[in-house]
């Protein structure tokens, strides 16, 4: 698997970076600058359809066919092959950038709004998480046995349905899904992609439905970089695609054939 660990990769790299360029030609040309409605039967929200769909269907056709002639070798480490000193130095880096993302966040909106609970709740939350990332990254390389992995590695998993939750609050009464819904969707893999990664650690490994929350998770989150959130939030979706791209890679070139 170590020919499809380089080139699935790349094509979700490409996929992400048409994604991304559709999804900004959208804000700018879709949506009404003043009432903030989009167009109807739009071609660029139509043709940005079409290349998600064609993706995602694409990564679940390649997730199957990996599944069903490989496996994931029990225990996370053998699974992931994890580098004893690569793994933790990139995941300490990939925190530390979360972490400088909650900050640019809070710095943003104390400037501009009142800070309330809600957000002080999410600043919280997502510096735990990304403290909960890289210590997870630290424990498996010193000693996978002790608890802690297990309970750093659900952590971005609830934060994230909790981001969800704030995203729908935020927009209950926004009548125009198409301004949030690639925002949804990559909180939702980013949750289901930390939660399969979490299921290699209990022993319930699932390679084929990580391999698909991983690229789904880099792809939205690449579309969502296109929208209107502040830079701190830019930098956490980056450092997300960064965990799942690395993830992916891991993963896919440890598969081992079931027949030989």
């Amino acid at each position: 698997m170590r020919i499809s660990a380089f080139f699935v990769p790349f094509f979700a790299i490409i996929a992400s970076v048409l994604g991304f360029y559709l999804r900004v030609s959208e804000r700018l040309n879709v949506f009404d600058p003043e009432t903030g409605l989009a167009m109807r039967n739009a071609e660029t929200t139509f043709w940005l359809i079409v290349l998600s769909v064609f993706f995602i269907v694409s990564m679940i056709i390649f997730a199957i066919v990996a599944a069903s002639r490989n496996k994931a070798l029990k225990g996370f480490e053998s699974a992931f092959g994890t580098d004893p000193l690569a793994y933790p130095i990139v995941f300490v880096m990939i925190g530390i950038s979360w972490i400088v993302g909650t900050y640019m966040h809070y710095t943003v909106i104390s400037r501009y709004t009142e800070i309330s609970w809600i957000d002080i709740s999410f600043l919280i939350f997502s510096a735990v998480s990304a403290i909960s990332v890289t210590f997870f990254a630290i424990e498996m390389y010193q000693d996978s046995r002790r608890k802690a992995p297990y309970a750093l590695s659900v952590t971005p998993t609830v934060f994230l349905c909790f981001w969800l939750v704030l995203i729908y609050r935020q927009n209950a009464s926004n009548p125009v899904l198409l301004s949030y819904v690639y925002m949804c969707l990559a909180l939702v893999s980013n949750a289901l992609s930390f939660y399969f990664t979490s299921g290699f650690l209990y022993g319930k490994p699932q390679p084929g439905k990580a391999i698909v929350s991983y690229y789904a998770a880099i792809y939205f989150c690449a579309v969502t970089l296109a929208d209107d959130n502040t830079l701190g939030i830019k930098v956490i979706l980056c450092a997300m695609i960064a965990a799942n791209l690395i993830h992916s890679v891991m993963l896919i070139r440890n598969l081992q054939r079931k027949y030989r």
